[in-house]
C-alpha cells in the first residue's frame, strides 16, 4: 500500500512532466484530512501558490476547496495553456472578498458571508487531472488532485448581475465550433451555495481573507475538449477567451 508521501510524490512528478498517468484507485481510500494534506504538500513542493480557490459541496453536505495554481491563471485574451492534461471547460461566476471571513462568523450569520463579498466576475475554469481515470479517485481522491482544477481565465470586469444567473445563457466555442449553448444552471444549485458551505467549514491552509478570489462551480457542467484551439465563453454581455496550445 503506498504511503501518503508516495501518493504526494506521484502527483508532483506527474505535474512536473505534464502527465495524466497516475493510478487513481489508491487515492480513493484517503480520508479527507489526508487528501487535504496531500493537496497542500503537492502545491508547496511545486513552488506554487493559489491565485484563487475552487469551492465545492461534497456528498456529505460539507464545503471544501481546492487551490488553482497562479502559474495557470490569467486574464481573458492573454492566457495560453498546453493541452496534455486538460479534460474540459466550465463557465463560472466567481467572487472577490472585501473583508476577512472567519469560520465562526460564517456559522453565526449568513448575512456576514454575503456582506464580506466585494464583487462578482465571469470566468472559465480549465479542468484537468493527473489521474489516468479520474472516476476511480472518489471524492477525497479528487480533492488530492485539486478537484480537477487545472487553470482559470478571468473576464476582469465586474459582473453587474452579481450572483444572479436566471435567464442567462452559457455559450462555449472551441476551435471555431460551438460546443455548448444552453441556459445557465449551477452545479450546486446557486452561485453562492458552495461558497457558503466552505465559509462554514474552512481548511486552515486556505482561510477566507480580504482579497481572496473564489470560483463557485460550473454553469454548464464539464464540457469536454481535446486538442488545441481558441476558446471563447460567454455569459450575458461577458466574454472570456484563451488559447489551448
Amino acid at each position: 500500500m503506498p504511503t501518503e508521501a508516495d501518493l504526494t510524490q506521484q502527483l508532483i512528478e506527474a505535474q512536473r512532466a505534464g502527465r495524466h498517468d497516475v493510478d487513481a484507485a489508491p487515492y480513493a481510500a484517503l480520508d479527507r484530512a489526508a487528501a487535504l494534506r496531500i493537496q497542500s504538500a503537492t502545491m508547496s513542493a511545486l513552488g506554487e501558490t493559489p491565485a484563487l480557490l475552487k469551492t465545492i459541496v461534497t456528498p456529505d453536505g460539507l464545503g471544501a476547496c481546492a487551490p488553482i495554481y497562479r502559474s495557470r491563471v490569467g486574464n481573458s485574451g492573454a492566457l495560453q495553456l498546453s493541452s496534455p492534461t486538460i479534460t474540459g471547460l466550465e463557465v463560472e461566476v466567481g467572487l472577490v472578498l472585501a473583508s476577512d471571513l472567519s469560520t465562526e462568523a460564517a456559522n453565526r450569520d449568513e448575512i456576514d458571508i454575503i456582506e464580506a463579498i466585494s464583487h462578482y466576475f465571469v470566468g472559465i475554469e480549465i479542468c484537468g487531472t493527473r489521474y489516468t481515470d479520474r472516476s476511480l479517485s472518489g471524492v477525497n481522491g479528487g480533492l488530492a488532485d485539486n478537484a480537477s482544477a487545472y487553470g482559470y481565465v478571468f473576464d476582469p470586469s465586474h459582473r453587474d448581475a452579481g450572483a444572479e444567473i436566471e435567464n442567462y445563457d452559457v455559450h462555449l466555442e472551441f476551435a471555431g465550433n460551438e460546443i455548448w449553448s444552453a441556459p445557465a444552471k449551477h452545479s450546486f444549485g446557486t452561485v453562492l451555495n458552495s461558497f457558503i458551505a466552505y465559509a462554514k467549514n474552512q481548511n486552515p491552509a486556505f482561510p477566507l481573507k480580504a482579497g481572496t478570489v473564489v470560483t463557485t462551480g460550473s454553469l454548464c457542467g464539464l464540457v469536454p475538449v481535446s486538442g488545441t484551439g481558441h476558446v471563447v465563453g460567454r455569459l450575458g454581455n461577458h466574454a472570456v477567451s484563451f488559447d489551448i496550445t
